[in-house]
């Protein structure tokens, strides 16, 4: 199990899949005590292996192993941020898109700037499937049940399929949909799929 401090600080790198972090910097963007910071960080590193620790000292996360717990993680991140009263109508159209759609082998996650930022004007939505004939179907089904809850004009959907994502994270220094969703995303459905995803991509 993790503390709620240990918590708080995967929630950060999770976030942030390929950054490069320090104590201090952890400390200080999360507001603690870098004493408290350092003794939450080296279980994480050497124990639970959820994090690596370079030479020159730098943390960064372990998206090749412990998927069951970066899951749980990312799951907590999505319930902070659709629990919210101004999410209600995104959190139901979205449960109410996996309990219908007929695919269990997917991806759903929020992505750009609905991430970190309160109104924006769009939210974009990325479907990650196991056959890119399954995409297009994907997509129209996600857009027509948004039209129950009034957000078909916001919601901004992309779907790819497995191939996709790899040849994308292959290319780390392109600009594409994947290495921007790496690092500014909220998973809805499929994190573990999601992972395992990245771990073959970005070998």
């Amino acid at each position: 199990m993790l503390t709620k401090t240990q918590i708080k600080i995967m929630q950060l790198i999770v976030s942030r899949i390929t950054d490069l972090f320090s104590i201090n910097g952890i400390a200080n963007i999360l507001k603690m005590n870098v004493s408290l910071a350092h003794r939450a960080i080296k279980p994480l590193i050497k124990e639970k292996k959820l994090l690596n620790l370079n030479k020159q000292n730098h943390i960064s996360l372990n998206y090749r192993e412990n998927h069951d717990v970066l899951t749980y993680v990312e799951y907590m991140r999505r319930n902070e941020l659709l629990n919210k009263p101004r999410n209600i109508d995104l959190a139901m159209c979205l449960k109410d898109f996996i309990d219908n759609f007929q695919e269990e082998a997917f991806v759903l996650l929020i992505f750009g700037s609905a991430v970190n930022i309160r109104n924006p004007g769009d939210i974009d939505i990325l479907l990650i499937l196991d056959d890119i004939k399954k995409t297009e179907s994907a997509e129209r089904f996600l857009h027509n049940i948004s039209r129950n809850y009034e957000l078909d004009e916001k919601l901004h959907i992309v779907a790819i399929s497995y191939e996709s994502v790899c040849e994308m994270l292959s290319a780390r220094n392109e600009v594409n949909v994947m290495n921007e969703v790496l690092n500014k995303h909220i998973i809805v459905y499929g994190a573990e799929i999601y992972y395992r995803l990245i771990k073959k991509g970005r070998r």
